[in-house]
Formats: structure tokens, C-alpha cells, sequence
């Protein structure tokens, strides 16, 4: 068998790349996923142009953006903090999101962002996908969203205003 049959008879749908962040000041796990099609016509660039761009995105994103960031986190907290019974007790004169928020240790932006932790980066093929843009999923795993987590993206390098749990779907940002 030739390596050109094992790459067409095989799926190789997930590469994984550790890099270094200077956003995060850390090695954070890169999950690249390609488009099928790339992947059964060995013809086609498995790793796209528009991929290679959309990674270089991720790793120059701009310090500007920490302040959208951190509160973006933090509403995240509130919201689920308000919506969420984590079973926690409840003081005298405390509601049950106050309990929550003072069990989480988050009373700010700073603290939601402290605590937030970017768990892993999902990049799509979004040529093959014939998107408009270059997305990128920052996935975070918060103490108060284990389960769901919290997305936000950058679109062609930009923080959006947007947080949306685990898989949001890309094409709603589509839009100019």
C-alpha cells in the first residue's frame, strides 16, 4: 500500500498542536480540524492557507483585547451564577446567585478572569467550509460551567462581543 492510499483510505480529521501563546503567556492545545473532503482528495491542501492565517490569528491576538475578554468571562459567571442552583448554602440576607458568586471567589472581572483558564483552541477549515472569515473558538472550562464551558471567538483576528458554550455554530457570524 502506497502513502498516498493509506492518507485517501484513511480519517485524519483532528490534528492536535501544542504552541505557545504570548496572549496567555503559556503553551495552549491547538485541535485543527480539516475538512473531509481535503482529506479524501490527498490533491487538495489538507492544511489550508486560510487554516495557516486563522492559527496566526490565535497567536497574535492582541493585548487590546484582555479588557473584552475578562468581562465577557465575567458576565458568563453572572449568568450562570443567576440561572444556575449549584447547591451551595446560602447566608443570611445572601441570594442563592450571591452564594454561588461568593463560593466561586469571583466578585469581578478579574477574579472570573483569574479563574477562567483557556482549556484548548478549536480551529475549523473554514475555506473548505466556504465561510466568508477565520474563526477561532477559545474554549474555557470555568469552575461555574465545567459541563458546557464557554466560548469566545475571534473572527479574522478580532474579539467578537459574543460567549456561547461549547460548538457554536460559526455561520451566524457570517453576517458584515
Amino acid at each position: 500500500m502506497t502513502r498516498a492510499e493509506i492518507l485517501q483510505n484513511s480519517i485524519w480529521e483532528t490534528a492536535k498542536i501544542n504552541l505557545y501563546s504570548p496572549f496567555f503567556q503559556r503553551e495552549v492545545t491547538l485541535f485543527l480540524f480539516a475538512h473531509h473532503l481535503s482529506l479524501r482528495h490527498i490533491k487538495d491542501e489538507i492544511i489550508s492557507a486560510t487554516m495557516v492565517q486563522t492559527i496566526n490569528d490565535f497567536l497574535a491576538l492582541d493585548e487590546k483585547y484582555l479588557p473584552l475578554m475578562k468581562s465577557l468571562l465575567y458576565q458568563h459567571c453572572l449568568e450562570c451564577c443567576e440561572h444556575t442552583s449549584y447547591g451551595f448554602d446560602v447566608e443570611e440576607e445572601e441570594t442563592e446567585t450571591q452564594a454561588s458568586l461568593r463560593n466561586f471567589g469571583i466578585t469581578n472581572a478579574e477574579d472570573a478572569w483569574q479563574q477562567a483558564n483557556l482549556s484548548y483552541v478549536n480551529i475549523e477549515d473554514d475555506a473548505r467550509e466556504k465561510r466568508k472569515y477565520r474563526y477561532v473558538k477559545m474554549c474555557f472550562f470555568p469552575p461555574w460551567e465545567a459541563e458546557h464551558g464557554c466560548e469566545l471567538i475571534l473572527k479574522n483576528g478580532v474579539l467578537l462581543d459574543f460567549k456561547g458554550e461549547s460548538d457554536t455554530w460559526l455561520t451566524q457570524f457570517e453576517g458584515d
